[in-house]
């Protein structure tokens, strides 16, 4: 009988041209490019990771947001029903770090549900 692969819902949430996709890049394919332009909408990728120490399988379908106020409210539905979100903002702009703090992680701790688990980068 196969195992049963968890399923992990994922959010990246911040301002735009904060790395979101670079994180999400680095994690499901091991690469980095320095010059990734912005996301100009949402995107979807999945990595199913095997951790033999707990012996499950989690597969994390990881959701690309799209930072630019605009688009704000659209993001709701994405953490609406996600089990991780991970706040991101750059360490170089102190606005970044502000919106993830007031903005993302109100809209997070209002919107998603409660035993979500919040990472912030």
């Amino acid at each position: 009988m196969a195992e049963e692969v968890k399923v992990s819902k994922t959010v990246l949430l911040g301002e735009v041209s904060v790395g979101k996709t670079c994180i999400i890049n680095r994690f499901v394919n091991n690469s980095f490019d320095l010059k990734e332009l912005s996301s100009s909408s949402a995107s979807y990728v999945t990595r199913t990771i095997k951790f033999d120490d707990i012996d499950e399988e989690i597969r994390f379908e990881i959701w690309d947001t799209v930072g630019q106020e605009k688009y704000r409210a659209l993001t709701k539905i994405f953490y609406k029903d996600a089990s991780i979100a991970i706040l991101v903002y750059d360490i170089t702009k102190r606005k970044t770090f502000e919106e993830a703090k007031k903005y993302w992680y109100n809209q997070v701790k209002e919107c998603a549900p409660k035993n979500i688990i919040k990472l912030k980068f």
